[in-house]
């Protein structure tokens, strides 16, 4: 039986350092019908397409710069695969990652995303012994209809999802105008529509290192982004008031609390009941 073909997007702006590490690892997976994506979002120097010509199944897309969430679409809408997956071009993959989670795809028709947990490696690519995901009494946490248990608490690890590609329409792409943090709003999204497993072990390496230009050190800028994840859930056309209010409780929690640890000294207190009476109100006026 012919295998699915995977389409993976690798994401790259003005950083050469790591981007064939990232590309090996794809093309160097125990699965073998894969077609790698790389999108160029508009970098000074073209560094991507010399690395790219060399691997068969590598093509290189170079666009204007527009942010991660525009040259991720940009790579969605060029797939041709049955199932996507997307990874940083500073991070890589464990040599297995895909066909571990295209079997359990293929096993469970329900499920529309896989994502598992990930090993910290540092700037040279040695494992720190750190590692990202579930902890382990909260394993069975992160699989089924996770919408409830996630919003506002957990996300799934950005080098790790596989995702069948039915799962991405109109509603259900990257917001192009959040410039950080878009994962938070795009996965959480997902998780309200769309049934997840949950795979316990690094199929991933997340590398952690000093630089200004990453954009997960940049804290300040996810600053609100919870008042752009909430008009984003409407947009999805969820109607029932009680829902809604559910929604905007936990997204005003996770704010103020996300607020207050970067902004000591200019805390922002909310009574409690007026994060549980008024959470859209104070969403739009704080945030």
């Amino acid at each position: 039986m012919q295998q699915p073909l995977v389409s993976v997007i690798i994401t790259t702006y003005n950083r050469d350092k790591y981007l064939e590490e990232a590309i090996c690892s794809v093309v160097n997976q125990t699965y073998s019908n894969i077609e790698v994506l790389v999108i160029d979002d508009g970098s000074v120097k073209n560094y991507a397409e010399q690395i790219c010509a060399k691997y068969s199944n590598c093509t290189y897309h170079y666009k204007i710069n527009g942010g991660l969430s525009s040259a991720r679409n940009c790579g969605i809408e060029k797939t041709n695969g049955e199932f996507i997956a997307f990874l940083d071009d500073d991070d890589f993959w464990h040599p297995t990652k895909i066909v571990k989670q295209v079997l359990v795809l293929l096993e469970n028709p329900n499920i529309d995303c896989v994502h598992s947990s990930a090993a910290v490696v540092d700037e040279k690519s040695n494992p720190t012994g750190i590692y990202i995901g579930a902890a382990q009494n909260k394993v069975h946490k992160r699989s089924g209809y996770v919408f409830w248990n996630a919003l506002g608490c957990w996300v799934v690890k950005s080098p790790t999802p596989l995702i069948r590609k039915k799962v991405f329409k109109f509603d259900m792409m990257f917001d192009e105008n959040i410039m950080v943090g878009e994962d938070i709003d795009f996965y959480q999204r997902i998780f309200y529509r769309h049934k997840v497993h949950y795979v316990n072990e690094p199929l991933a390496f997340y590398r952690e290192y000093d630089d200004a230009r990453r954009l997960s050190l940049q804290r300040e800028k996810f600053v609100g982004i919870e008042k752009k994840m909430f008009l984003n859930f409407k947009k999805m056309g969820i109607k029932n008031p009680f829902t809604l209010h559910l929604i905007a409780v936990k997204l005003l929690k996770k704010a103020i609390k996300e607020n207050n640890s970067l902004y000591f000294e200019a805390k922002k207190t909310i009574s409690s009941i007026n994060i549980y009476f008024r959470p859209r109100y104070f969403l739009n006026r704080y945030f």
